[in-house]
């Protein structure tokens, strides 16, 4: 059973994408909007006549193209105007949901799949890729046999673990006092005083 938020934001999505179809004229039939609202586990049997007919009559990834690229402009006007917040709002509400609407939001990329509460958000792994194998470094120099035979001199081996494990913060200080000057250069074609 869907929740009064999830049919809100369902309500909303779809009604978004039929708006932007009339306006770039691009026509919509009767089975393919029963479609964007499309849940098999609420579905009534006129909405699994729809989708029999879908499976049967239509071409799929045609059909996901269209909607994806509908979304995708309607998406951009609405942020344009100031309704990102509805938008955003709507998306996450979807998010989670097993309806056909929201298959198409993670295909045109406003939305992603939701990922499982029992397994690690990867997606800042690149990111913090640098630091992990400097501290793991440090950590493999500083206390393991490995360490010892590799920097004997224990004054060496402290120097060379401190280095490690400084390196990420010195790189994200650099980082930060680069993007700070980008954010300060003059444009092109300017001069400075």
């Amino acid at each position: 059973m869907s929740t009064p938020s999830v049919v809100k934001a369902k309500r909303f999505l779809v009604n978004r994408v039929i708006d932007q179809a009339k306006r770039a004229n691009v026509p919509l039939g009767e089975v393919e909007t029963h479609m964007l609202g499309f849940s098999p586990a609420s579905a009534s049997p006129a909405e699994h006549e729809a989708s029999s007919v879908f499976e049967r009559d239509f071409d799929k990834g045609k059909y996901e193209a269209k909607i994806s690229r509908l979304f995708q402009d309607v998406y951009e006007m609405d942020k344009s105007l100031g309704r990102a917040e509805v938008w955003e709002q709507s998306l996450d509400a979807l998010a989670h949901e097993d309806m056909y609407l929201a298959d198409i939001i993670r295909k045109s990329g406003l939305r992603q799949a939701p990922v499982p509460w029992y397994l690690p958000n990867l997606s800042s792994l690149r990111e913090y890729l640098t630091a992990i194998v400097m501290v793991a470094a440090g950590i493999l120099v500083a206390f393991t046999p490995f360490g010892e035979r590799l920097v004997p001199d224990p004054v060496l081996r402290t120097f060379l673990v401190l280095c490690c494990w400084l390196t990420p913060w010195l790189l994200g200080k650099l980082a930060k006092a680069q993007g700070e000057e980008d954010l300060v250069a003059p444009e092109p074609g300017t001069q400075e005083k």
